[in-house]
């Protein structure tokens, strides 16, 4: 019987490891992560462009044996950080993969070598030095190039807790543990609410976060310069992938709690704020509200939002002719006002999927229609009006003819009256001044104080088949049947007749001359006589 076990190629195994590193600037953070780790006050990055050197430098406590530095797997760090922070002991790999060549001075001695000979296994010499205190790596030919190195030195220092600097100037650090956000401690780490703090404006919300581990980010939920709640991951719960640490193990997971628990402390600091505001003050928040599903918080406050009640701020008509039928109110409407019947909140669909008599129905009789936003327990739905679902009856009064009306992109039969008048819900509005357009009989019914043609934008929203906006189509119908009516409902034949002729500035042969029309009983042209 044979018998076997793992073994490792080591050469192959390391020069392998250089495709597991996903960028060539992974060794910026490496360095960070040991100068904080070694208790630093600041970490220096001092690059040449000229011969593409990157000196890096820091106050840390050094590090006393390089043989453990160059041993792979092997951190070097105490008992209490490798409990903390889990370190991998692959950091320095990634400055060897970086450069062509790497110097170290620090407490235990220095060397210097071209990484080929270290990737090589060759031996190396390390010499006694008199150590000042500060720790300086050099790599020479650095890969990266300086506005890559800049960039990713900035992307890193934002969350960093010690000073990061690079040419000398201290790069920003806005979201560090102890920079000015006034973070709160939970489960996860370390907490700053985005607008929520106290002493912030909160109705600045975010839905954006923006998580850190040791210092460098791991994970944010957009882009990484949108303002949002920052937290640091406790690196006792929470663990990097290997070897970038750019990803979080088990992301998905530590995203839903981070979730559930960003949810329970905005809920639990707007409630605060709640006791502490005005109720004119409070639903000035909606937006802050829906944003971190806190909407139920309005259940019992006795005024209305204004985002959720819009007016019908003129005659109504499919949206592609506008850009909207509805705006916002320009006030918030108090509980007592809805309870006693002084505003009037309906539940309406656009006019496009209920036809425009519903919705010229609300408009005459000044309802504010509601937009859904509201928790299902909010007060206002024991009193919103279903202006949707009831039948809604056309009267026609007095009607005295039909003509049809003949456009360019629509037509249909005109139903010429006194008035009409639409009933739902046993409300009834009598109208005399503005068309509509039945959509079930496909027939407009024109008042007798009807001087505008719109009512053609009831009946299409003049978009094509490709969503292209037919802007000419649309006038021109609008033109067409404002002369239509004028025409059908004058008292003298000649303003009729005249209001329906075309223009004939493309006929000079035409100008300056006079003609006899007959008509037929149709309406069709009998004979054209020159007089």
């Amino acid at each position: 019987m044979k018998t076997t076990q793992l073994s490792v190629n080591p050469e192959k195994l390391i020069n392998n490891l250089r495709f597991s590193f996903t960028q060539s600037t992974t060794v910026l953070g490496e360095l960070m992560q040991n100068a904080r780790r070694a208790g630093a006050r600041f970490i220096s990055f001092e690059y040449s462009e000229d011969a593409r050197t990157l000196t890096v430098f820091d106050d840390g406590c050094g590090i006393a044996c390089l043989k453990t530095l160059l041993t792979v797997a092997e951190s070097g760090w105490d008992v209490e950080v490798i409990e903390r922070e889990h370190p991998f002991g692959l950091g320095f790999l990634s400055a060897i993969f970086a450069c062509d060549a790497i110097s170290v001075d620090s407490k235990g001695g220095r060397f210097s070598v071209d990484t080929a000979e270290l990737l090589a296994f060759q031996p190396i010499v390390i010499e006694s030095a008199d150590w000042q205190g500060i720790t300086r790596l050099t790599l020479t030919q650095f890969k990266p190039e300086a506005d890559q190195i800049e960039s990713q030195l900035r992307r890193l220092a934002r969350g960093f807790p010690i000073e990061v600097r690079f040419n000398g100037a201290s790069l920003d650090r806005p979201r560090s543990v102890n920079s000015t956000l006034p973070f709160i401690e939970t489960e996860l780490g370390d907490l700053y609410l985005y607008g929520l703090s106290q002493g912030e404006d909160w109705l600045r919300q975010s839905e954006y976060f923006h998580l850190y581990l040791q210092g460098l980010p791991v994970y944010h939920s957009h882009h990484e310069r949108d303002p949002g709640h920052v937290i640091h991951l406790d690196s006792s719960r929470f663990f990097a992938r290997l070897p970038d640490r750019d990803k979080l193990i088990d992301e998905a997971q530590v995203i839903a709690e981070v979730k559930n628990v960003l949810q329970r402390e905005a809920r639990q600091r707007l409630e605060a704020i709640k006791t502490e505001l005005s109720t004119e003050a409070f639903v000035l928040g909606y937006d802050t509200l829906k944003t971190y599903r806190c909407l139920d918080l309005l259940n019992d406050v006795p005024l209305l939002p204004k985002q959720v009640l819009a007016i019908i701020q003129d005659y109504p008509i499919k949206e592609g002719c506008s850009s909207v039928n509805l705006a916002v109110v320009s006030q918030p409407v108090s509980r007592s006002d809805v309870e006693n019947g002084l505003v009037k909140v309906a539940d309406l669909d656009d006019l496009d999927e209920v036809g425009a008599l519903r919705w010229m129905f609300a408009w005459r009789r000044d309802y504010r229609i509601f937009r859904p936003g509201l928790d299902a327990g909010h007060w206002l739905c024991s009193y919103l009006v279903d202006l949707n679902g009831p039948e809604v009856t056309l009267d026609i009064v007095n009607e005295s003819h039909r003509a049809y009306f003949a456009g360019q992109w629509v037509s249909g039969q005109a139903v010429f009256c006194e008035q009409y008048r639409l009933t739902l819900n046993g409300e009834s509005v009598d109208i005399d001044n503005d068309a509509v357009y039945d959509e079930d009989q496909d027939r407009f019914i024109v008042p007798s104080r009807e001087t505008f043609g719109l009512v053609v934008c009831q009946a299409s929203s003049y978009y094509d088949e490709w969503d292209t906006f037919m802007e000419s189509a649309k006038e021109a119908d609008e033109w067409d049947f404002h002369n239509f009516v004028v025409a059908n409902t004058t008292d003298k034949p000649a303003d009729a007749l005249q209001r329906l002729l075309p223009k004939f500035g493309s006929c000079p042969a035409l100008f300056s001359r006079t003609f006899q029309i007959v008509l037929g009983n149709s309406g069709d042209v009998v004979t054209v006589a020159e007089m």
